[in-house]
């Protein structure tokens, strides 16, 4: 008797186009790619994905809903000793490992995807906007916790400090000095100590 088809983990899948992404591409990143990745057949994705770029949109729909940035950033946050600490790690959670220059190239490509599409630019902007409330949140739970003075606009603040999330890594990849986690750490501590209570600044 035959057995029961394998259940199609989507976990599994968007970790798949993660990993395909960072060695293709999504020029030439395939459907097949993927489902030889995920351990799935590729009409299995195209049944649920409809094409390429069904899938490609599903992906950056998954990262929006959380899985991918904000529940890791969220376990940082939660495990550190102090808010700003936790703010801190989960910045540098977010980030992931140091890619090597081809797959930090091929996932720019990607961002540039997102950039020029429309509907992928809408998605892109759910996203930031999502982690950046994260980040309002942390900051919030700092100055709630005398970690951090009272600022007119903590808004700006977490502004700054996804500006630096993103804007690290570009300066990282281009000139591989140190480690990515030492250098985002460097830069928020520079963005976060002067609002730090005296007692409390390193």
């Amino acid at each position: 008797m035959a057995g029961r088809p394998r259940t199609i983990d989507e976990r599994d899948i968007m970790a798949a186009v993660a990993a395909a992404i960072g060695k293709a591409g999504p020029v030439r990143l395939t459907l097949a790619d993927v489902a030889r990745a995920a351990g799935v057949s590729t009409g299995a994705l195209v049944q649920r994905y409809g094409s390429k770029r069904g899938l490609l949109l599903g992906f950056v729909r998954w990262e929006t809903a959380g899985e991918a940035f904000v529940r890791p950033m969220r376990a940082a946050f939660e495990a550190a000793p102090d808010p700003v600490e936790g703010l801190i790690r989960a910045v540098v959670r977010a980030a992931g490992h140091e890619m090597d220059p081809q797959e930090f190239a091929n996932n720019l490509a990607f961002l540039h995807l997102e950039l020029a599409d429309d509907e992928f630019r809408a998605l892109l902007g759910d996203h930031v906007r999502a982690v950046r409330a994260e980040l309002l949140g942390y900051l919030g739970a700092a100055v709630a916790g005398g970690h951090l003075v009272d600022t007119a606009d903590l808004g700006a603040l977490a502004d700054a400090a996804d500006s630096i999330r993103n804007g690290t890594q570009l300066t990282w990849a281009a000139t591989r000095s140190g480690s990515l986690a030492d250098a985002l750490r460097r830069d928020l501590r520079t963005l976060l100590d002067p609002y730090r209570p005296t007692e409390e600044k390193q």
